[in-house]
């Protein structure tokens, strides 16, 4: 009995042992199973992230690819500006050049203007001078013609007084420039 005791508990220690065993299998098998679906995960998340990883790629290579055509359009307009700029620079040089040529021809003809209206009024105060020296010097020739028209009626009066041979003669010397004298 001893015997059928020892084998009885070597057949429960067996079975104990081929129970653990299959246990383990099934624990195995369902670690295996856990496992496969983990690396099936694992494999769905490797294959969305290498989808992600293109998707992010290609915005990358978008982005690059449009800060490289921002930077190349920023560059043009750049040169543009400093183009444009330039230009401004030498139009406004242009510009005070033409205006420093107008301030001075604008002072060369007032300096000229200053000069000739001096000369004006000197000339015509010279002039007045002359114009007033002419008029005296005709107000005296005026005076020594009366004086000498006076004097010749006299002389006719006094020399040829009413005779008829004298009175043409007399009246064609006191007819002087068309004009009668008398």
């Amino acid at each position: 009995m001893l015997l059928a005791e020892v084998n009885l508990v070597r057949g429960l220690v067996i079975a104990k042992d081929i129970f653990n065993i299959f246990a383990s299998f099934d624990a195995e098998e369902a670690k295996s199973k856990k496992l496969a679906k983990d690396l099936k995960a694992i494999g769905f998340e490797k294959m969305q992230l290498e989808s992600d990883k293109r998707a992010l790629q290609f915005k990358l290579d978008l982005v690059v690819t449009k800060e490289s055509d921002m930077k190349a359009k920023y560059e043009i307009e750049l040169k543009a500006a400093k183009e444009c700029l330039k230009q401004a620079r030498d139009q406004r040089r242009a510009v005070e050049a033409s205006q420093k040529h107008a301030e001075d021809q604008t002072l060369a003809a007032e300096t000229a203007l200053a000069a000739t209206n001096s000369s004006l009024e000197v000339t015509a105060a010279d002039n007045e001078k002359s114009l007033t020296a002419t008029k005296l010097e005709l107000e005296k020739v005026k005076v020594e013609r009366a004086d000498a028209e006076a004097k010749a009626v006299e002389a006719y009066q006094d020399a040829f007084v009413d005779t008829p041979e004298y009175k043409d003669l007399a009246q064609c010397l006191m007819t002087v420039g068309g004009e009668q004298l008398v």
